[in-house]
Order: C-alpha cells, then sequence, then structure tokens
C-alpha cells in the first residue's frame, strides 16, 4: 500500500539537517523492512514534508514516525493514498 506522511515542526531548523535525518530515518526504516521510501517533498519556509511510501505493515511505520517524531520534534501524520495516472 501507499502512504503519504505530512510532517510539520515548530522551531527553526537548518535545510541540510533535516534533509539529512530524513534520509536517514529512510533507510533505517527501509534497513527493518518496515517501508521504502518512494518520493519526498520540502517546502522549508513554510515548516514542510512530505514524503510517500511502499508498506505492507502501517502500523510498523507508525511506530518508527512516533519515534522519530519523539527525538526530533517533528509532527507527522500518515495516511493511506491512491497514486491516479495523469493522462
Amino acid at each position: 500500500m501507499l502512504i503519504l506522511g505530512v510532517n510539520t515542526w515548530e522551531r527553526e531548523m537548518p535545510k541540510e539537517i533535516l534533509v539529512k535525518q530524513a534520509l536517514n530515518f529512510a533507510n533505517a526504516v527501509k534497513a527493518q523492512g518496515i517501508a521504502e521510501l518512494q518520493d519526498f517533498w520540502l517546502a522549508h519556509d513554510r515548516k514542510l514534508l512530505w514524503c510517500t511510501w511502499k508498506t505492507e505493515n502501517l502500523q510498523a511505520l507508525k511506530v518508527a514516525f512516533a519515534e522519530m517524531n519523539k527525538q526530533s520534534g517533528l509532527k507527522s501524520e500518515l495516511m493511506p493514498f491512491e497514486k491516479i495516472p495523469i493522462k
């Protein structure tokens, strides 16, 4: 299934650090066999990061995000979505 993650934060966070942390998290989640990052988009000035994941274990992904949020100060919402092809 495909999952959309919407991430926000309140305190200032340098873009380079945020991207590095996001990629490290993605690698760790993949290494654990939980999910694979498909894409991510960043609107740093709006304090928004969107990411899409492919997983068969949404609960494990939620647990991983909860731990990441506790460590990083991010707030995340995860939701299933469908990719609709544009013709």
